[in-house]
């Protein structure tokens, strides 16, 4: 994990996700974002326009990566992307959706033109396509592209990859500079391209890199309480998942070293073969690194009866103490897993501890 943590570094935020896209997600993103947003005081000034791009480029993704279910199976490469990265100067948001190849020239001339106009004619365009376009099924127009280009300032980028049985993926990508005189695009598609073609590979469900306080967590879990809903509930035979989901990320929360200001760490979820497994990192204090680990050795080391020993004395002490020195989620967690997680300590050439924790869900 220390290796992907560190193609992240100039990211303050990333969040890669797969998974189900449904309105829902939006005001989830949102919030993520604006978490960490309003506790940096040079982006306050762009959080508005940065959540009407959030917004506007998953309502996008929705719109046009629908695809029936039956035909979607076939396709190489078949699931849609959205991400989110914030970084020093920009935020930057890319989405990955699958369309019919009969649809590639019509979008495609529509981003060039929308890309090659001024400020000034971009406002004319969407004034004009209200009072004369025609709004299709699938939302618009042209006028959320419009409406991307205007607020970012930059033009869209773009391309589309071959996939098969006449289908293509569209790779679509915009910016939010911090300062208005940035005038240059730093996405990368080709790389954004080996991105998701990694990830979709390994099977990740969702990726996230960035600060997890209590209100980061409790949005990454709403989104992916989106993926185990069963007629519009939580499917009871995937609560253990949420459970489980709760209990790694806490540990972040609990043991994770605070850099700026934020918790820090970078979180996985894979889906091999209808298996859920959770891998969660994060960098550590020193002073805790010890005794940490002394507390890993005893609970691997412990059979059930040990650690259901270990767990109704460590619950009577919580009673009596906030602090979580006991290691009481670390004995939770593998109560869950009946003990089967791993985990790994990294020392950086900065002299800093970086702690791993992988579970599989039962």
């Amino acid at each position: 994990m220390y290796s992907l943590y560190e193609t992240f570094t100039k990211e303050k935020i990333s969040l890669a996700y797969f998974g189900v896209f449904n309105d829902n997600i939006t005001e989830m993103l949102i919030d993520l974002s604006e978490t960490y947003v309003s506790k940096t005081e040079h982006l306050t000034k762009i959080s508005r326009k940065a959540s009407f791009l959030i917004a506007e480029s998953f309502q996008n993704l929705i719109r046009h990566g629908i695809i029936e279910k039956k035909t979607i199976s076939e396709i190489q490469y078949n699931r849609d992307f959205y991400q989110i990265s914030i970084e020093a100067d920009r935020i930057i948001i890319t989405s990955a959706n699958i369309l019919e190849n009969k649809h590639i020239d019509t979008l495609n001339n529509k981003i060039e033109q929308i890309n090659s106009l001024s400020p000034k004619e971009l406002k004319e365009l969407r004034k004009s396509i209200l009072l004369n376009g025609t709004i299709s099924e699938k939302g618009g127009a042209g006028l959320g592209l419009i409406e991307m280009v205007r607020k970012s300032g930059l033009p869209l980028q773009k391309k589309f990859i071959p996939l098969t049985k006449g289908y293509c993926l569209l790779v679509l990508g915009i910016e939010l500079p911090i300062d208005s005189e940035i005038t240059e695009n730093k996405i990368n598609i080709d790389s954004i391209e080996k991105f998701y073609k990694k990830l979709v590979e390994e099977e990740i469900l969702l990726l996230y890199k960035g600060d997890f306080s209590s209100s980061s967590n409790s949005n990454l879990i709403k989104m992916l309480s989106n993926n185990f809903l069963k007629n519009g509930e939580i499917d009871p035979k995937k609560l253990k998942n949420i459970v489980a989901i709760i209990e790694v990320m806490q540990n972040v929360s609990k043991h994770g070293k605070e850099i700026e200001g934020l918790k820090e760490g970078i979180f996985a979820i894979k889906e091999l073969s209808g298996e859920l497994y959770i891998e969660c990192s994060n960098f550590i204090n020193k002073a805790d690194y010890i005794l940490l680990k002394t507390k890993l050795k005893e609970i691997k080391s412990s059979n059930t009866e040990e650690l259901n020993k270990m767990y109704k004395e460590k619950m009577a002490n919580s009673y009596l103490s906030d602090d979580d020195n006991g290691g009481l989620g670390l004995l939770e967690i593998a109560r869950f897993t009946k003990n089967n997680f791993t985990y790994n300590f990294v020392e950086t050439t900065e002299n800093e501890i970086f702690y791993s924790i992988k579970i599989k869900t039962v």
